[in-house]
């Protein structure tokens, strides 16, 4: 298996998936710009990286907003310097909290827009400008959820999130596609990351509901298992692949979801 490119950016590197997503590309033969809110985490991560790999594949830190254009166009920049322009774009960057609807503030519901949709809008279009303009193929991988069709109450903003994320990525895979530039979504389920566990989600009433749901037997997959999916996605292997979604849920999808809101208590009868 042979990557698309050399460059590759990572949003949402410093943990968890993306991280996971990072390592693998590397160790696959991509050098990585870790895209990050925190500056900790992201040196953090790319000391880790570079020292796994010693010296076989670089990782650079990039501390950042996904919803700052300014900041998207320099993470570009630096990326293009440090190993030329990124034929490898993921924007795995995102946010959620559990809400139910009729407590959910707009401002909140703006907030999770903003980084999981809005974000990978403005990387996707950054990128895909300098690529067009280099006449580069790419390929992008857009990290969405389970979410995206297998709603759940008090996750309204990020259901919405995510489906939107989706169909975007088709329109983007239609137009891009011409320039040799291939868009795909990967779609996971339950994964065991700091922030899941941290939640809640892998253990107690959460993880049994997981469990039931999930046709593979265990309640929750591994960072790794996203991030094989990604790095094929990003290989020759899919030369004739854009604009579709790779369901990565241990086939979660098949059976639908619990509602997280009734499984931890948060909603209640309206009083009226």
């Amino acid at each position: 298996m042979k990557l698309i490119s050399s460059s590759a950016i990572v949003t949402g590197s410093g943990q968890g998936i993306g991280l996971g997503i990072a390592a693998r590309l590397m160790r696959d033969g991509a050098n990585v710009l870790l895209f990050g809110r925190t500056r900790e985490k992201v040196e953090a991560a790319a000391g880790e990286l570079n020292r796994m790999m010693e010296g076989r594949a670089r990782a650079v830190p990039f501390a950042g907003d996904v919803v700052r254009a300014e900041d998207v166009a320099q993470a570009i920049e630096v990326a293009t310097r440090e190993f030329g322009l990124p034929g490898i774009l993921v924007n795995n960057a995102g946010s959620a909290t559990l809400r139910p609807l009729l407590e959910l503030p707009a401002e909140e519901f703006d907030q999770i827009l903003a980084i999981n949709l809005k974000g990978p809008f403005l990387f996707t279009q950054a990128l895909a400008r300098a690529l067009v303009a280099a006449k580069q193929p790419g390929s992008i991988v857009n990290i969405s959820s389970l979410n995206q069709t297998a709603v759940t109450d008090g996750l309204a903003h990020y259901c919405a999130s995510k489906a939107g994320l989706a169909n975007f990525s088709k329109v983007a895979a239609s137009e891009l596609g011409r320039y040799g530039i291939r868009v795909n979504v990967v779609a996971p389920g339950a994964i065991r990351t700091p922030l899941a566990e941290g939640a809640g989600l892998m253990n107690g009433a959460m993880g049994r509901e997981f469990l039931a749901h999930t046709p593979l037997g265990k309640p929750c997959g591994e960072p790794e298992d996203v991030a094989k999916v990604v790095s094929f996605l990003c290989s020759d292997l899919a030369s004739w692949i854009t604009g579709d979604t790779l369901a990565v849920d241990g086939g979660n999808h098949i059976r639908g979801l619990h509602s997280y809101a009734d499984t931890l208590g948060l909603t209640r009868p309206v009083e009226g």
